[in-house]
């Protein structure tokens, strides 16, 4: 299935409309697991993305494998700061601690500092929403310490629309949060 085609018809219909673009906001999830950690307060840095998933454009790959952007959609917020927030309120329901992005608002220091990097996340040619990259926590005292470890998650857009593209990023930043949970 093409990634393009997946969301052909809600690209035309909006593409109908003219004026401004239209702006998707990616759907909130928010986890229900539960991992107390062993922080009881943790910074999360602003994640970097990859150019084409900075950009307020929407963008699917090609079977070509070429990354287009969907015409007439950006993104709600930046992608970068939209994801951020996704692991703040992700990483403060699983772990009962006191999370918040960057700059660290609080007087007294975290006890643990979280990098993302993210390498690809995009919405492939064969339907699926593919996300991977790094992530290092770092922690001065406590059990844990330092880690640097990898991540790569898939989650299948399996309908056509904007929607489930949204949905599809939601449900792969709360996976990663879930991931990186148990470190913390």
């Amino acid at each position: 299935m093409r990634a393009a085609a997946l969301l052909a018809p809600l690209a035309i219909v909006l593409a109908a409309c003219g004026g401004d673009p239209a702006r998707l906001a990616v759907a909130t999830e928010t986890s229900t697991m539960t991992d107390r950690s062993a922080a009881r307060s943790i910074l999360v840095g602003e994640v970097t993305l990859p150019e084409y998933a900075e950009a307020s454009q929407v963008v699917v790959q090609t079977p070509d494998g070429l990354i287009e952007a969907v015409e007439d959609v950006i993104w709600a917020d930046t992608p970068s700061r939209a994801m951020t927030n996704s692991l703040v309120r992700n990483l403060s329901a699983i772990t009962g601690a006191q999370v918040a992005a960057g700059p660290w608002p609080l007087m007294d220091l975290p006890d643990a500092e979280l990098t993302v990097r993210v390498e690809r996340m995009l919405l492939t040619a064969d339907g699926t929403l593919r996300m991977s990259g790094q992530y290092a926590v770092r922690r001065d005292v406590g059990p844990g310490g330092e880690q640097l470890r990898g991540f790569d998650i898939a989650v299948p857009v399996a309908d056509p629309g904007l929607g489930t593209l949204s949905a599809a990023h939601g449900m792969a930043w709360r996976l990663l949060a879930e991931e990186i949970a148990p470190t913390l």
